[in-house]
């Protein structure tokens, strides 16, 4: 058998970069463990153009924005259903820093994404009245979960996946192709997400994978369509059910939830939100980061028929789609050059 390209992961990134390449017209055979945990599975797919600490756009937000509302257009026409909610967020702004919002968003060129002027108005009856929001206009939320779930199906429907554990041990590659088992192809991309710190391909990269936990819980009568943004997001999901989160730990890389994060992100919802949930589910990941927090993109320096796709990290579904519609182009032979702050090349540059 013999494909254009193997994928050895099917969580965010594996599924993005695999329907790149579909549309590109390439073949594919995708790898997917299916008793390896992704943070994609724990993941809220929240979508936040800025950064609150220092008040300025997320890197690449202009260009990465609306590629991301591009490729999740072609998505849900692909698997024929809703996977994009775009929405309001409401940042929780301190008696002190409306003037500073304000300021900042006309300084940092903010206008595209942000109202200037906070609001004063905004009543639930389980949120203080004491509160003013600055509103972020460009935000919401992609059902990360479903659009793995659906696009497993297409690529079952298309013979192009196999839910299996990958063995490196398997694998060889020569100068033009590799090969796994019977399977021929041009070039093999691993999208393992936090596995990929076992790779032995990839010693040379610097992971600096984080553990999140959040919860979604049900809050009958808050009645809530706006993220919330504050000590903890609020995620609107459906039917009364919220997603709060979310915490960040760099030690104990597991999959356990704990006590001190549940006590702790309940205590900083009770702070936004008087009511009480009724239901609560607990969920552990972990982020796919490196040491500078930008992705790594690209074909290995000494073996250039083995890739990478990996690190989104917490900005996911906004960069995600942008980086993989330029590695797809850079894979196709339609782009000479990867973004060098993500290429895979910095890792490699001092040999």
């Amino acid at each position: 058998m013999k494909v254009d390209f193997i994928i050895v992961g099917q969580g965010l990134a594996g599924t993005l970069l695999a329907n790149e390449l579909f549309r590109r017209n390439k073949t594919l055979m995708v790898f997917d463990d299916p008793d390896q945990s992704s943070s994609s599975e724990v993941a809220a797919g929240l979508i936040n153009p800025v950064v609150f600490r220092r008040m300025t756009k997320s890197w690449l937000v202009d260009e990465a924005f609306s590629q991301m509302e591009s490729t999740i257009r072609n998505l849900e026409g692909l698997l024929h259903t809703q996977l994009y909610y775009p929405g309001k967020m409401l940042k929780i702004l301190r008696e002190d820093n409306g003037v500073f919002w304000k300021e900042k968003v006309f300084a940092n060129h903010l206008e595209s994404y942000l109202d200037a002027e906070p609001i004063k108005s905004f009543r639930n009856n389980w949120i203080s009245d004491t509160f003013s929001f600055g509103c972020v206009n460009k935000s919401g939320r992609l059902d990360i979960q479903k659009l793995i779930s659906l696009f497993t199906e297409f690529l079952n429907s298309q013979n192009s996946i196999r839910k299996e554990k990958f063995h490196f041990e398997k694998l060889t590659f020569n100068s033009e192709l590799v090969k796994y088992e019977e399977i021929l192809a041009g070039k093999i991309i691993f999208c393992e997400g936090p596995s990929a710190f076992t790779n032995p391909l990839f010693e040379r990269l610097k992971f600096k994978h984080s553990k999140g936990e959040l919860l979604e819980l049900k809050i009958p009568g808050l009645h809530l369509n706006e993220i919330l943004n504050g000590e903890v997001f609020v995620l609107p999901v459906e039917d009364d059910w919220y997603k709060i989160g979310a915490t960040y730990t760099w030690d104990e890389l597991n999959l356990e939830a704990t006590d001190s994060a549940r006590y702790d992100l309940l205590a900083k919802l009770k702070r936004i939100i008087s009511a009480n949930p009724t239901e609560i589910i607990q969920k552990a990941g972990i982020r796919p980061t490196m040491h500078d927090r930008k992705p790594v993109i690209g074909l290995h320096p000494e073996n250039p028929q083995v890739g990478i796709f990996n690190g989104l990290g917490s900005k996911g579904v906004l960069l995600g789609p942008y980086f993989a519609c330029q590695f797809a182009d850079f894979l196709c032979g339609n782009l000479d050059v990867i973004n060098s702050e993500v290429n895979i090349q910095r890792y490699f540059s001092k040999i």
